[in-house]
């Protein structure tokens, strides 16, 4: 154990006296429980450094190998004050930076940002109103998410308290708005990450929405060509009957952010004959979000369904206030939003604007759409309401078994946006979408599904992963059904639910296909995803991967995972687009030399490329040898990416330049398939498309041969890390990329210059290749021995926010390197890894 100076896991510390540390000191902790003056929990004496006063709380947090904490204590709430504590000292600046957020004080403390960015930011959550909300709930909330979330809140204070604002570990150290913060303010927080794939991802479209005639901000832009979550997940349970030892296994591997918020914290909480669970929970919350226990385990992906449904109104001619709805006529509702900004000079002023809502909620400000004089935009989130979901996450984590973690799906239904998949110590794979989803009638539903095809700008919205619907017609109102979470909300009773001894997965495409072969359909609401449609190549590379019982496939001669094996599969990085068409486009371009293209023009933020003769055969060479896998050393990876990037979307599922034998509903994985054939006469679109990548890696100054390791890298605090796996279009399971996080820490403010309108191939300073900021992030591969649960992760950008802390690098060269973490589950691990130990009063 190393209390002082440079320990196993890479943090440096300075001796800290019992009960009280030097001020600017990050205090190392570690899990072991104390109580309060006694007997400690399992019979341990307070353990290491002691910080922190009080007699309320008192846990003890052994530190591990990556600085992962093991948080133990006599009870829920001692625990949650250890967490608390933990991650203030790894992450507050990720919490501060939300509660600055919900608070509506981003321009106050940052000025009105890039185009007012943080003015729209405070109208918008203003507007929204789940801090509102939530200060209203709060007071009803059940007691034992008020003892959760008090104690976590007291643990984080309280670390604020011993180390003071200065002697944070992150970007936000000596700010003027990092405060203690209350336990409302926590709730709130946890609310609106419920609101992931509805109000939260639609913010900048409610800022903007002003009717016609009056003096508006700027409108938004659409953001990602999308205005569904930006995030994604790959999640495998493994049955006994595809189990090597007979216990069910997992794979979680959630794609999320590696900056911000949004990003994984490793841990594990025990309480002695009541709680022993390690998993990963988002920055600045209480609990566990995907994890295991003794018995069980399970992860999320997100949703394909609905979290929301938008509505367009006929307005009233002469009246862009004054809505149709039914034989009647409303009038929206205003509200004056007022937000402090801080202007250059220092000074702070009030800036006003005035926001609008119908019935069902705010206003939109849908791009090229706006609000004109006939109508305009409105919506209604299905967890604005959401009061459940700290009680849903809480009674995942106490669950026995199995069993008692469904039946708090079907009772409480707080999940928000997840696909959950689970399996148990006995080998029972468990899928569900049990996300809060719009209800609607027989009625409405065969009208809107008949507009999608009629209206284009419902049609419009559905490609893009939303429903617009008639908001003048009373029709389209939620319907309330006995047993539902809320009112206006799919009960349990309805949502799609599977279980299986063999395998379960999903990869972000609807309910429809849990399994390669076994579909699930039923009569599920369309607003929880779609039957019958085109998978896309990630989620078919899944099913090949998870289904094949070949010989030579991922789970060995007999067919049957081990650990060793299913890690394995997880970053074999093979993709799907590859797998499938690879040989026959070198086919195609065996002997072609020269292939023309067209002037392809510039786009915002990325210049254009002229019409030029391009020599592809080097290129066919380089993909000619090879093997379609996305690993470092791969020559080819770059060259096919950038072929597959000037693809529509859509061409990756059913038609277009790509397949030739269309979507088949009943072959799911197996089609589309085959290379679309060459035209009769013209230009070869495959040729083109091959052409235009050699041009776009030349304009980046990138070989053709340039291996994944040369083009593709992690920037970790100024170090380099090449990464390997690929993205949606490449269809690897392992999928990485590059998006910005909504925290203001600025040193994201990054510099990216593009090299063609369709690549996200860039300059960063002094490189050149894909950045990556986004993707694989806490990745686990979990097998139930007859010895336990056994698991190995990545947590592909640490705990820490520090940038100076060595495993803020050490972490992402690890995955880089595929070397996995065995996870300390037992005392026994843990005692013979621990780096820190550390008992926290409060």
């Amino acid at each position: 154990m190393a209390v002082g100076g440079q320990s196993r896991g890479g943090r440096r510390r300075r001796p800290a006296a019992c009960g009280a540390v030097a001020a600017g000191a990050a205090i190392v902790l570690a899990a072991a429980a104390c109580s309060n003056g006694g007997d400690s929990a399992g019979g341990v004496e307070p353990a290491g450094t002691v910080v922190g006063r009080g007699d309320t709380y008192e846990a003890v947090v052994r530190r591990t190998e990556g600085g992962v904490p093991h948080i133990s204590g006599d009870t829920l709430a001692d625990v949650s004050f250890g967490q608390g504590w933990a991650s203030g000292e790894d992450r507050a600046c990720d919490l501060a930076d939300q509660v600055v957020k919900l608070r509506s004080e981003r321009a106050r403390w940052f000025g009105p940002g890039d185009a007012d960015a943080n003015v729209d930011s405070d109208v918008a959550w203003q507007a929204i109103g789940i801090f509102d909300r939530a200060s209203a709930d709060w007071e009803d909330e059940a007691p034992r998410v008020v003892t959760l979330l008090t104690a976590f809140v007291d643990g984080w204070n309280a670390h604020l308290e011993e180390v003071g604002v200065d002697g944070l570990a992150g970007w936000c150290a000596g700010q003027p708005w990092v405060r203690p913060i209350e336990p409302v303010e926590l709730y709130a927080y946890a609310r609106s990450v419920a609101l992931g794939a509805s109000s939260a991802v639609i913010a900048d479209f409610i800022a903007t929405a002003q009717p016609p005639g009056t003096a508006a901000a700027p409108a938004a832009g659409l953001r990602a060509g999308s205005i569904t979550a930006a995030v994604a997940s790959n999640g495998w349970a493994i049955g006994s009957e595809r189990s090597a030892a007979g216990g069910g296994l997992l794979v979680a591997n959630p794609h999320f952010p590696w900056e911000g918020e949004r990003r994984f914290w490793e841990v594990h909480l025990t309480i002695p004959g009541e709680l022993d669970a390690y998993g990963a929970q988002l920055s600045g919350l209480p609990g566990i979000g995907i994890g295991f226990t003794e018995s069980f385990g399970w992860t999320h992906t997100v949703s394909a369904g609905n979290r929301f449904t938008a509505y367009r109104l006929e307005l009233v001619p002469g009246s862009p206030t004054t809505y149709r709805y039914g034989d009647e006529q409303r009038e929206l509702t205003p509200t004056d939003v007022t937000v402090d900004v801080l202007r250059d000079d220092g000074t702070v002023e009030p800036v006003t604007r005035t926001m609008w809502a119908s019935h069902y909620g705010p206003m939109l400000d849908f791009p090229g759409v706006g609000w004109t004089e006939e109508s305009a935009l409105t919506f209604r989130d299905a967890n604005l309401d959401n009061d459940e979901f700290a009680d849903q996450y809480l009674g995942m984590l106490l669950a026995d078994d199995l069993d008692e973690f469904i039946a708090v799906h079907e009772r409480v239904q707080g999940v928000p946006l997840f696909n959950t998949i689970a399996v148990s110590s006995d080998g029972r794979a468990w899928y569900a979408d049990t996300s809060a989803t719009p209800n609607l009638s027989g009625e409405a539903i065969a009208a809107y599904e008949a507009s999608v095809e009629e209206d284009g700008l419902v049609g419009l919205a559905a490609s893009q992963g939303a429903v617009v619907l008639d908001g003048s017609d009373p029709m389209f109102e939620w319907v309330e059904a006995q047993g539902a979470r809320d009112p206006g909300l799919v009960p349990y009773e309805a949502m799609p639910v599977v279980e299986r001894d063999d395998y379960v997965f999903n990869a972000n495409d609807s309910y429809w296909v849990p399994h390669a072969t076994e579909l699930l359909e039923g009569d599920y609401s369309p607003l929880h995803g779609p039957q019958r449609t085109a998978r896309t190549p990630r989620t078919r590379e899944n099913a090949v991967v998870l289904d094949d019982r070949s010989p030579d496939g991922p789970a060995g001669d007999d067919g049957e995972f081990t650990l060793d094996e299913l890690a394995d599969a997880t970053l074999q990085n093979r993709g799907y687009t590859s797998r499938a068409l690879l040989d026959d486009v070198v086919a195609r371009c065996a002997g072609v030399t020269t292939v023309e293209v067209p002037e392809l023009p510039g786009a915002e933020g990325a210049p254009g490329l002229p019409a030029a003769t391009v020599d592809v055969a080097p290129a066919c060479a380089v993909l000619g040898a090879w093997d379609g896998v996305y690993d470092l050393d791969r020559s080819g990876p770059p060259l096919w990416r950038e072929l597959l990037l000037q693809l529509d979307p859509p061409e990756l599922r059913a038609e277009g330049r790509l397949w030739a034998e269309p979507f088949d509903p009943d072959h799911p994985v197996e089609t589309p398939s085959g290379l679309a054939v060459a035209p009769a006469g013209g230009p070869d679109p495959v040729l083109e498309l091959l052409a235009r990548a050699v041009q776009i890696l030349g304009a980046a100054g990138v070989p053709v041969d340039a291996t994944l390791g040369d083009t593709q890298f992690a920037l970790r605090n100024g170090t380099r890390v090449p990464i390997h796996g690929g993205n949606n279009f490449d269809g690897t399971t392992n999928i990485v990329g590059y998006s910005g996080a909504s925290i203001l820490d600025p040193a994201l403010e990054i510099e990216r210059e593009l090299v063609a309108p369709t690549s996200p191939l860039a300059r960063v300073g002094e490189h050149t290749g894909y950045l990556i900021a986004n993707g694989t992030s806490f990745l686990m591969a979990l097998a139930f021995t007859d010895d336990g649960p056994e698991a190995r992760v990545f947590l592909t950008y640490s705990n820490t926010e520090d940038r100076a802390d060595p495993n803020y690098v050490e972490a992402t060269e690890r995955f880089s390197a595929k070397e996995w973490r065995s996870v300390a589950w037992t005392d026994a691990q843990i005692d013979d890894e621990v780096v820190d130990t550390t008992t926290v009063r409060g």
